[in-house]
């Protein structure tokens, strides 16, 4: 237990402090509360069992993390994303987002979540992904760029010149002498500068872990409907639609006057480094605008050590959640079951804090009419059983059979909050 003091905060409070008083807190990493899935190179996406899941958890424990990627090209075996149905909603960060891949005949993971990136090398990816190792992909280390050929180019016309969209579908128009194809390198992001006398800005393309292509092609082209007319930079994985587009936070324009692309293109994209792709000019409330694009790769910042803890820390201390349930938790129920009771920010946060401050107690009392409490913090849970005596409320891990009753003033706020 003591490797994810990192993610329980409180277990980890316990041990900095050296209680010797049993404490009620024991929480403990949770696989059979996670659902887990990866995207295998071919597109196909395989479950994962619970002993995956926890080895995930396990490879992406944050501890021996790399300084520096692994120098070479990647063989990219799978993606593991894992989700915590219980806890989480569509606007929460899963953790970990898990990317197996190989470097010069080693083993390695790149681990996600939010903003924090970081890697270690590990000795064998999950047992689900193995048979798929031979259907790896490689990817370069670096990013790279090219001129699209010409029946490249006659495409993007094609593409762009589909109805896409709602109806009324807008016009959409290519410049086909600024598509440019990328070669993706295995992590990281690009950045568009859009670059003008007021000022730049930028938008990013990233390389999601999820789902990542080995090519993106990326090509100016204007859209107009009865109400207005917008430039944007498209992209498309393979050629076709082109049904992303990236656009500064104005891009009207009321009459396009030119478009140029750059006179020398990089073969390779060193990061860090902008590099000017196109140009156009344009009227706007007739004002003539020009706008330089170019475009920049970022690898990844990489995390390790203590500044990698306390980054983790700060994501996962306010992960906070807990449930009231009637049956026992088997694997991972939905959260709309009938028998769960999910309690409110407020009412989680005074859980945690009774948790933390009662007492172990000899014995249990009655059983509760709902019978089951488990909270959850980061990637950790513990599950009591929840009991009176008298007016005393006794929890009981169910675990180790150890009870533990609330402090008073505690215990009447408990029934105040939730007799009901």
């Amino acid at each position: 237990m003591k490797k994810y003091l990192i993610f329980c905060t409180l277990v980890m409070l316990t041990f900095l402090f050296g209680c010797e008083e049993e404490q009620a807190f024991r929480l403990h990493t949770a696989p059979e509360y996670y659902q887990g899935r990866a995207m295998l190179p071919s597109g196909q996406l395989i479950e994962m069992t619970e002993a995956d899941r926890k080895s995930v958890l396990d490879a992406c424990y944050p501890e021996d993390a790399l300084a520096l990627a692994p120098a070479g090209d990647r063989r990219w075996i799978g993606t593991v994303t894992l989700s915590q149905p219980l806890t989480t909603n569509d606007s929460t960060p899963v953790f970990p987002t898990a990317t197996f891949f190989e470097a010069e005949n080693q083993t390695f993971v790149e681990c996600q979540v939010d903003t924090i990136t970081y890697m270690k090398q590990i000795a064998a990816v999950p047992d689900s992904l193995a048979p798929f190792h031979e259907q790896a992909v490689t990817y370069p280390s670096v990013a790279k760029l090219r001129n699209a050929q010409p029946h490249e180019r006659l495409q993007f016309l094609k593409e762009m010149d589909k109805p896409f969209g709602n109806e009324p579908y807008p016009t959409r128009t290519a410049f086909e002498q600024t598509l440019v194809h990328l070669t993706m390198p295995f992590s990281g992001s690009f950045e568009l500068t859009f670059e003008s006398l007021d000022g730049d800005e930028q938008v990013t393309i990233p390389i999601d872990a999820a789902s990542r292509q080995p090519f993106r092609s990326i090509g100016f082209g204007v859209e107009s409907t009865e109400e207005a007319q917008t430039y944007g930079v498209y992209t498309s994985p393979n050629q076709e639609v082109y049904d992303e587009v990236r656009r500064p936070k104005d891009a009207s324009f009321d009459r396009l006057l030119g478009v140029r692309q750059a006179e020398t293109l990089p073969t390779t994209l060193v990061s860090g480094e902008r590099y000017p792709l196109f140009s156009f000019s344009f009227m706007r409330d007739d004002v003539p605008h020009k706008k330089i694009v170019s475009i920049t790769y970022h690898e990844p910042i990489l995390l390790r050590g203590e500044a990698l803890k306390r980054e983790m820390r700060a994501e996962f201390s306010n992960r906070q959640h807990a449930v009231f349930h009637e049956l026992a938790l088997i694997g991972t129920e939905s959260r709309d079951a009938s028998f769960l009771t999910h309690l409110t920010a407020d009412d989680t946060r005074f859980i945690f804090k009774a948790i933390e401050r009662a007492k172990a107690t000899p014995e249990s009392g009655q059983p509760s009419d709902i019978p089951y409490l488990t909270v959850f913090e980061g990637i950790c849970a513990q599950t009591f059983d929840v009991s009176f005596k008298g007016d005393d409320v006794v929890l009981t891990n169910t675990k180790t059979g150890a009870h533990f009753k609330l402090l008073r003033d505690d215990a009447n706020k408990w029934h105040d909050r939730f007799d009901d």
